[in-house]
Protein backbone atom coordinates (compact mmCIF):
# COMPACT_ATOMS: atom_id res chain seq x y z
CA UNK A 1 0.00 0.00 0.00
CA UNK A 2 1.71 3.11 -1.43
CA UNK A 3 1.98 6.11 1.20
CA UNK A 4 -1.14 8.26 1.11
CA UNK A 5 -0.07 12.00 2.26
CA UNK A 6 -3.75 12.84 2.99
CA UNK A 7 -3.76 9.90 5.89
CA UNK A 8 -0.01 10.72 6.96
CA UNK A 9 0.80 13.63 8.61
CA UNK A 10 4.22 15.06 8.06
CA UNK A 11 6.12 16.89 10.84
CA UNK A 12 9.55 18.29 11.08
CA UNK A 13 10.99 18.70 14.06
CA UNK A 14 14.99 19.85 15.25
CA UNK A 15 15.09 18.83 18.96
CA UNK A 16 14.22 15.74 21.48
CA UNK A 17 11.51 18.29 23.25
CA UNK A 18 9.71 19.31 20.07
CA UNK A 19 9.57 15.55 19.02
CA UNK A 20 8.27 14.42 22.76
CA UNK A 21 6.04 17.85 22.61
CA UNK A 22 3.59 16.06 19.82
CA UNK A 23 3.69 12.49 21.51
CA UNK A 24 0.18 12.10 22.44
CA UNK A 25 -1.34 8.51 22.92
CA UNK A 26 -1.30 6.18 25.37
CA UNK A 27 0.88 3.39 26.53
CA UNK A 28 1.78 1.00 24.47
CA UNK A 29 -0.61 1.51 21.54
CA UNK A 30 1.44 3.54 18.75
CA UNK A 31 4.60 2.37 17.56
CA UNK A 32 7.57 3.55 16.22
CA UNK A 33 10.25 3.03 13.49
CA UNK A 34 13.50 5.76 12.61
CA UNK A 35 15.28 5.49 9.58
CA UNK A 36 18.77 7.32 9.23
CA UNK A 37 17.60 8.20 5.84
CA UNK A 38 14.33 9.15 4.42
CA UNK A 39 15.61 7.62 1.08
CA UNK A 40 15.39 3.65 3.15
CA UNK A 41 12.31 2.12 1.86
CA UNK A 42 9.60 0.81 4.97
CA UNK A 43 10.11 -3.14 4.04
CA UNK A 44 11.93 -5.96 5.64
CA UNK A 45 15.26 -7.12 4.67
CA UNK A 46 14.67 -10.15 2.85
CA UNK A 47 11.99 -7.50 0.57
CA UNK A 48 15.16 -5.94 -0.56
CA UNK A 49 16.82 -9.03 -2.54
CA UNK A 50 13.38 -10.15 -4.51
CA UNK A 51 10.63 -8.22 -6.14
CA UNK A 52 7.74 -8.83 -6.98
CA UNK A 53 6.79 -11.44 -10.05
CA UNK A 54 9.83 -13.08 -7.67
CA UNK A 55 7.80 -14.62 -4.51
CA UNK A 56 8.83 -18.59 -5.23
CA UNK A 57 12.52 -17.54 -5.44
CA UNK A 58 12.52 -15.48 -2.19
CA UNK A 59 10.30 -18.59 -0.56
CA UNK A 60 12.98 -21.26 -1.22
CA UNK A 61 15.53 -18.73 -0.45
CA UNK A 62 14.03 -17.88 2.71
CA UNK A 63 13.74 -20.89 4.04
CA UNK A 64 16.97 -22.67 2.85
CA UNK A 65 18.61 -19.73 5.18
CA UNK A 66 16.68 -20.22 8.07
CA UNK A 67 16.74 -23.66 8.14
CA UNK A 68 20.37 -23.93 7.58
CA UNK A 69 20.31 -20.66 10.59
CA UNK A 70 18.38 -23.57 12.66
CA UNK A 71 20.75 -25.87 11.81
CA UNK A 72 24.52 -24.00 12.94
CA UNK A 73 23.10 -21.17 15.46
CA UNK A 74 23.03 -23.64 18.20
CA UNK A 75 27.25 -23.33 18.31
CA UNK A 76 27.08 -19.98 18.89
CA UNK A 77 24.37 -19.36 21.19
CA UNK A 78 22.71 -20.37 24.48
CA UNK A 79 18.99 -19.33 23.25
CA UNK A 80 17.01 -22.07 22.90
CA UNK A 81 14.14 -21.21 20.90
CA UNK A 82 11.04 -23.38 21.29
CA UNK A 83 9.46 -22.99 17.99
CA UNK A 84 10.00 -21.64 14.77
CA UNK A 85 8.82 -18.29 15.35
CA UNK A 86 11.19 -17.92 18.17
CA UNK A 87 14.17 -18.92 15.53
CA UNK A 88 12.84 -16.41 13.25
CA UNK A 89 12.86 -13.34 16.01
CA UNK A 90 16.48 -14.91 16.85
CA UNK A 91 17.31 -14.54 13.60
CA UNK A 92 16.28 -11.15 12.73
CA UNK A 93 18.15 -10.24 15.85
CA UNK A 94 21.67 -11.31 14.41
CA UNK A 95 21.15 -10.26 10.64
CA UNK A 96 19.74 -12.74 8.92
CA UNK A 97 17.34 -11.43 6.55
CA UNK A 98 13.88 -12.34 7.13
CA UNK A 99 10.16 -10.47 6.58
CA UNK A 100 10.32 -8.82 9.65
CA UNK A 101 10.51 -5.59 10.46
CA UNK A 102 11.38 -3.86 13.75
CA UNK A 103 9.33 -1.64 15.25
CA UNK A 104 8.91 0.01 18.81
CA UNK A 105 6.54 1.39 21.23
CA UNK A 106 8.88 3.75 22.66
CA UNK A 107 9.09 6.29 20.49
CA UNK A 108 12.52 7.89 21.99
CA UNK A 109 14.26 4.57 20.49
CA UNK A 110 13.40 4.90 17.30
CA UNK A 111 14.24 8.67 17.26
CA UNK A 112 17.68 7.47 18.33
CA UNK A 113 17.96 4.97 15.16
CA UNK A 114 16.72 7.78 13.02
CA UNK A 115 19.92 9.77 14.05
CA UNK A 116 22.62 7.64 14.78
CA UNK A 117 24.08 7.52 11.07
CA UNK A 118 24.13 8.95 8.12
CA UNK A 119 24.80 12.50 9.61
CA UNK A 120 24.35 13.87 6.26
CA UNK A 121 20.84 12.74 5.44
CA UNK A 122 17.44 13.97 7.03
CA UNK A 123 15.76 11.13 9.23
CA UNK A 124 12.71 9.89 9.80
CA UNK A 125 10.02 8.73 12.41
CA UNK A 126 7.15 6.38 11.41
CA UNK A 127 4.26 6.19 13.76
CA UNK A 128 1.29 3.99 13.31
CA UNK A 129 -2.02 2.81 14.98
CA UNK A 130 -2.81 -0.34 14.58
CA UNK A 131 -5.56 -0.44 13.27
CA UNK A 132 -5.78 -3.85 12.84
CA UNK A 133 -4.32 -6.64 14.12
CA UNK A 134 -3.95 -10.36 12.93
CA UNK A 135 -3.19 -13.12 15.61
CA UNK A 136 -0.47 -15.47 14.48
CA UNK A 137 -1.15 -19.33 15.84
CA UNK A 138 1.99 -21.42 16.08
CA UNK A 139 0.08 -24.33 15.86
CA UNK A 140 -1.41 -23.58 12.17
CA UNK A 141 0.27 -20.83 10.75
CA UNK A 142 3.32 -21.03 8.46
CA UNK A 143 6.12 -18.54 9.36
CA UNK A 144 6.38 -18.10 5.40
CA UNK A 145 3.15 -18.05 3.86
CA UNK A 146 0.96 -16.17 6.94
CA UNK A 147 -1.39 -14.04 4.87
CA UNK A 148 -1.46 -10.74 5.36
CA UNK A 149 0.42 -7.86 7.74
CA UNK A 150 0.70 -8.63 11.72
CA UNK A 151 2.34 -7.58 14.44
CA UNK A 152 4.37 -9.55 16.75
CA UNK A 153 5.83 -9.60 20.15
CA UNK A 154 8.57 -11.57 21.16
CA UNK A 155 9.41 -12.77 24.73
CA UNK A 156 11.87 -10.56 26.70
CA UNK A 157 14.08 -13.19 26.93
CA UNK A 158 16.79 -10.61 25.53
CA UNK A 159 18.03 -7.50 27.04
CA UNK A 160 18.10 -5.71 23.69
CA UNK A 161 14.08 -6.07 23.24
CA UNK A 162 13.49 -4.77 26.04
CA UNK A 163 16.09 -1.94 26.42
CA UNK A 164 14.19 -1.59 22.96
CA UNK A 165 10.54 -2.54 23.72
CA UNK A 166 10.52 -3.69 20.67
CA UNK A 167 7.67 -5.91 18.77
CA UNK A 168 8.34 -6.93 14.97
CA UNK A 169 5.68 -6.06 12.03
CA UNK A 170 5.50 -9.33 10.06
CA UNK A 171 4.90 -8.93 6.06
CA UNK A 172 3.33 -11.31 3.48
CA UNK A 173 4.47 -8.98 0.76
CA UNK A 174 7.57 -8.18 2.23
CA UNK A 175 8.63 -6.04 -1.64
CA UNK A 176 5.88 -4.08 -0.78
CA UNK A 177 6.04 -1.14 1.46
CA UNK A 178 2.43 -0.71 2.90
CA UNK A 179 1.51 2.57 4.77
CA UNK A 180 -1.75 1.07 6.29
CA UNK A 181 -1.29 2.06 9.80
CA UNK A 182 1.35 4.35 9.53
CA UNK A 183 -0.60 8.23 10.74
CA UNK A 184 2.60 10.46 11.36
CA UNK A 185 6.34 10.96 9.57
CA UNK A 186 8.55 13.20 11.70
CA UNK A 187 11.45 14.13 9.61
CA UNK A 188 14.89 15.08 11.38
CA UNK A 189 17.21 17.49 9.31
CA UNK A 190 20.30 16.35 9.15
CA UNK A 191 21.42 20.07 10.59
CA UNK A 192 19.89 18.78 14.12
CA UNK A 193 21.02 15.23 14.19
CA UNK A 194 24.04 16.04 16.25
CA UNK A 195 22.66 18.08 18.84
CA UNK A 196 19.64 15.37 19.07
CA UNK A 197 21.96 12.66 19.64
CA UNK A 198 24.14 14.98 22.49
CA UNK A 199 20.27 15.43 24.38
CA UNK A 200 19.60 11.44 23.62
CA UNK A 201 22.99 10.18 25.24
CA UNK A 202 23.20 12.25 27.94
CA UNK A 203 19.48 10.93 28.77
CA UNK A 204 20.70 7.56 29.14
CA UNK A 205 20.09 6.24 24.92
CA UNK A 206 23.65 5.38 24.20
CA UNK A 207 24.23 2.65 21.79
CA UNK A 208 25.40 0.21 24.09
CA UNK A 209 21.93 0.63 26.17
CA UNK A 210 19.73 0.44 22.96
CA UNK A 211 22.24 -2.50 21.34
CA UNK A 212 24.02 -4.32 24.44
CA UNK A 213 27.13 -5.35 23.89
CA UNK A 214 30.99 -5.10 24.94
CA UNK A 215 32.04 -3.75 21.56
CA UNK A 216 29.25 -1.14 21.91
CA UNK A 217 30.43 -0.34 25.13
CA UNK A 218 34.12 0.36 24.02
CA UNK A 219 32.38 2.45 21.66
CA UNK A 220 30.42 4.21 23.44
CA UNK A 221 33.54 4.88 26.05
CA UNK A 222 35.73 5.79 23.50
CA UNK A 223 33.57 8.73 21.91
CA UNK A 224 33.19 9.75 25.62
CA UNK A 225 36.63 10.48 26.39
CA UNK A 226 37.37 11.80 23.16
CA UNK A 227 35.03 14.24 23.13
CA UNK A 228 36.37 15.22 26.57
CA UNK A 229 40.41 15.11 25.59
CA UNK A 230 39.42 17.76 22.69
CA UNK A 231 37.39 19.74 25.08
CA UNK A 232 40.47 19.97 27.53
CA UNK A 233 43.00 20.56 24.51
CA UNK A 234 40.94 23.15 23.17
Amino acid sequence: MKENPEIIKTIKVNSVEEFLSEQKFYSETDYFRGHSSVDYQLIPSIGRLFKEGEEQELLRFERKIFDDFKHKSPMFTETHPRNDLEFLFLAQHYGLPTRLLDWTYNPIVALYFACCSNPDKNGVVFRCFPYIIKEFDLDTDDIFSYPGIALLAPNMTNVRYKNQNGLFFYYSRPWEENYQSVTHKYIIPASSKNQIMNMLNKMGFTRSFIMPSLDNLSKDIVEQYTLRFHRSMK
